[in-house]
């Protein structure tokens, strides 16, 4: 003589798969919204950037016209307490800038007037900073 099964242990398997399927749909929720909403451990890290801005006129003979300016540069995103070695360009060449070494702070960022100098007012200078490059378009004048 037989018995019939219990239904009592197919309704708890039931109730655990059914309560494990809305704690997981839960948490998947809740880490798609926290990442939808860049929440900390789902920020991207700040892509590196390049700056550039005019300094003061260097007040030098061979760059004597009003748009003489040191080239100035601003960096974020780079490693914290890094160095980062910068190129430049222009509308006249490259030929003429020396490389520039930026010390980057624990913040991930800089800011120098370097050496370089420029003066052509419709002309335009870059700086290449790792794999960051950053440009001033037109130069102006001051």
């Amino acid at each position: 003589m037989s018995s019939p099964e219990s239904p009592a242990p197919l309704k708890r398997t039931a109730a655990i798969v059914t309560l494990a399927a809305t704690v997981l749909g839960t948490v998947l929720a809740y880490l798609s919204l926290a990442a939808a909403v860049k929440w900390p451990p789902f920020q991207e890290d700040p892509k590196p950037r390049v700056t550039v801005f005019r300094g003061h006129n260097p007040q030098r003979p061979d760059c004597s016209v009003p748009a003489c300016a040191y080239v100035g540069l601003r960096v974020a995103g780079f490693d914290p307490g890094s160095a980062v070695r910068c190129t430049f360009d222009s509308a006249d060449g490259a030929g003429f800038f020396g490389a520039y070494v930026m010390a980057v702070g624990e913040d991930g960022t800089g800011q120098a007037t370097t050496t370089n100098y420029y003066g052509t007012p419709d002309g335009w200078v870059s700086v290449t900073c790792g794999e960051a490059t950053g440009a001033l378009n037109p130069w102006g004048a001051s």
